[in-house]
């Protein structure tokens, strides 16, 4: 069912807020989703984003009057106002949720709204937040197995056995000469 204009504009992580939005403040923001990958972009505007938003809000019934809320903060982690990792942190202190709670909806937001974008968020936020999201990860076959000492040159004898009771201090005089 799609969902009415009015809860659109409500729950568009594009639109919230705008209508008390100054023209300077809308200038910037445009000019933060101008530099944005168009899949980003796309994913703050498309009318899928306030459906997926209205009934999250829905299922958690302390978050009913907040969306908008949630709409914002889920826009400042797209423009990377916010780091995605702190997404849990944000939503107790701007919703004045418990931490337990805010780190269940991040989860749903990025499990939910998040998935089809989040190559080019961590894109985005890699170059905004540098160290804090892991660079790409190197596939397994390009790691190294650990490489063992040389072998020891024919000339130089070995003078002791490495016994555990003994610690190795064991020298053997039956081949000495």
């Amino acid at each position: 069912m799609p969902i009415d204009l009015q809860k659109y504009f409500q729950f568009s992580p594009l639109f919230v807020g705008s209508e008390t939005m100054s023209d300077l403040d809308w200038e910037r923001l445009n000019t933060k989703i101008d530099k944005l990958p168009q899949t980003l972009a796309d994913f703050l505007a498309d009318s899928k984003t306030p459906g997926l938003l209205d009934s999250l809000t829905q299922k958690y019934i302390q978050l009913s009057a907040q969306g908008p809320d949630v709409a914002r903060l889920i826009r400042d982690v797209v423009i990377a106002d916010v780091f995605i990792g702190d997404m849990p942190q944000e939503l107790s202190r701007r919703l004045g949720i418990d931490q337990q709670l805010a780190r269940e909806v991040a989860n749903q937001i990025v499990s939910q709204l998040f998935t089809p974008v989040l190559e080019d968020l961590k894109k985005v936020h890699r170059e905004k937040f540098p160290g804090r999201i892991p660079s790409v990860q190197r596939p397994a076959s390009s790691v190294q197995p650990p490489t063992m000492p040389p072998p020891q040159p024919a000339s130089q004898k070995y003078q002791g056995e490495e016994l555990p009771e003994s610690g190795g201090n064991i020298i053997d005089l039956r081949n000495q000469k």
